[in-house]
């Protein structure tokens, strides 16, 4: 190959800063801005330009000697430090978050550099990088297209924040990943002597292993977020136990205090005046079970349930028809109902006065097959998120209520559905009872 034009050369740091910021860039769409950010951006990428464009010429030396690697390893780093503090200039983020995007950022420059290599190998493309303007044309639409692909196939993992960029350890294995980068970059790229069968084998090599530490490094992010997903599905179902069994103590508290006022205001007859016996009888008539499905769990919850639609102008309707709930497990039996009327409880109250309140809750059961369907009425532009409804209600477990309700359905091979028709919110459960042959 030729080389490129001498101020092209000369500005190689440089150029590898700005190409690197905007790999940076890639990984950064839900980082903290600081105020004045495409000030803070340009003027900074423009400073560590020009530092660079000083220092640069001084550490890197051509060649594939020891002290030549060494400088070709020192301008990497000089360059990272670099984004970092340009990172940091524009970004109200911690050091661990900065340094694992910057590393991101490094490692998509390195592959689209590598890409723009091999293109260099075929003939025309090579004497057009000895023009000026050729040699920027070339970069563009090298580093644009790795950039345009690496940003549609990373963008699930970066979309949305969830902690994911803000783990010391996360942010320490990024950092060595940059070294290994480093360590692994191509060891005789100025070495004249090198045929195109060199180059292409070195630049391939360099391009699957940035391919694998990208792969690696949001696996592990990737793992960590199911992890903490894991973690805080074990919380919330530790909690929905204790609350489970606090509400079954408590009704059954109730029921007990409930018959024993029964049985005393018997014995008032004849010595309290009928008139007051019946407003006494009317005063704990709301204490009374409310709620007769079958199923000792249900009754307990939906006896909660229909308090709390009472104080808040919603009328409950509750169709279970003494359905068999026997092959579901109690927790997760309380567990899917209690998500799913604390999610049409809060979307109810939700809605502004004088709008109709309701909540309509039915289940039936066919042979193996057990339906639950539920509707209320909703505000029209609910979010959805791979088919779930993207709930407010409670922020410290946003979005897990649903999840769970997933998962406790396709414990017994069953689906959930859910979707908004019109101003009705309709949820849909079936569970399949295991074959007792």
């Amino acid at each position: 190959m030729t080389s490129m034009p001498v101020w092209y050369l000369e500005l190689r740091s440089s150029l590898m800063l700005l190409q690197s910021i905007a790999g940076f860039l890639l990984f950064a769409p839900v980082l903290t801005r600081r105020s004045f950010f495409f000030l803070r951006l340009v003027s900074g990428t423009l400073a560590g330009m020009w530092i660079l464009r000083f220092l640069g010429p001084r550490i890197y030396m051509a060649g594939s000697t020891p002290a030549a690697l060494l400088s070709h390893a020192l301008t990497a780093i000089l360059v990272y430090v670099f984004l970092i503090l340009i990172a940091w200039l524009c970004y109200g983020e911690p050091i661990w978050t900065l340094l694992f995007t910057a590393a991101s950022g490094y490692i998509a420059q390195d592959i689209a550099g590598s890409v723009k290599t091999l293109v260099r190998l075929i003939p025309w493309v090579d004497q057009l990088t000895r023009l000026g303007q050729g040699v920027l044309f070339v970069d563009l639409i090298c580093y644009g297209a790795v950039y345009l692909v690496l940003f549609l196939l990373l963008r699930p993992f970066v979309k949305t924040r969830e902690g994911n960029f803000d783990n010391k350890i996360k942010a320490l294995f990024s950092v060595g990943v940059l070294l290994l980068c480093v360590a692994m970059a191509r060891l005789t790229q100025d070495n004249p002597q090198r045929n195109s069968w060199t180059v292409i084998g070195e630049s391939f090599l360099q391009i699957v292993i940035d391919i694998m530490v990208i792969a690696l490094q949001f696996g592990v992010m990737e793992q960590a977020r199911l992890s903490s997903h894991v973690e805080t599905m074990r919380e919330l179902v530790h909690q929905q136990r204790a609350q489970y069994e606090a509400s079954k103590e408590s009704a059954q508290l109730i029921n007990e205090k409930y018959h024993d006022l029964k049985h005393l205001l018997k014995s008032f007859r004849g010595t309290v005046p009928q008139e007051q016996l019946d407003k006494l009888k009317q005063s704990i008539a709301a204490y009374e079970r409310p709620a007769n499905s079958g199923n000792e769990v249900l009754d307990v919850l939906l006896a909660e349930k229909i308090g709390i639609c009472q104080q808040r102008g919603i009328v409950l309707t509750c169709n279970l028809g003494q359905t068999d709930f026997s092959f579901v497990e109690e927790l997760d039996l309380y567990s899917l109902f209690q998500n799913a009327l604390n999610n049409a409880v809060q979307a109810v109250s939700d809605l502004p006065p004088g709008t109709e309140r309701f909540i309509s809750l039915s289940a039936t059961r066919d042979g193996n097959m057990l339906s639950i369907h539920m509707e209320n009425p909703c505000q029209p532009d609910i979010p959805f998120s791979e088919g779930l409804p993207q709930t407010s209600g409670d922020p410290d477990w946003h979005g897990f209520g649903m999840k769970s309700m997933v998962r406790t359905a396709e414990k017994y091979s069953g689906t959930l559905t859910a979707e908004v028709r019109g101003t009705l919110f309709l949820l849909d459960i079936l569970l399949l009872a295991p074959d007792e042959s």
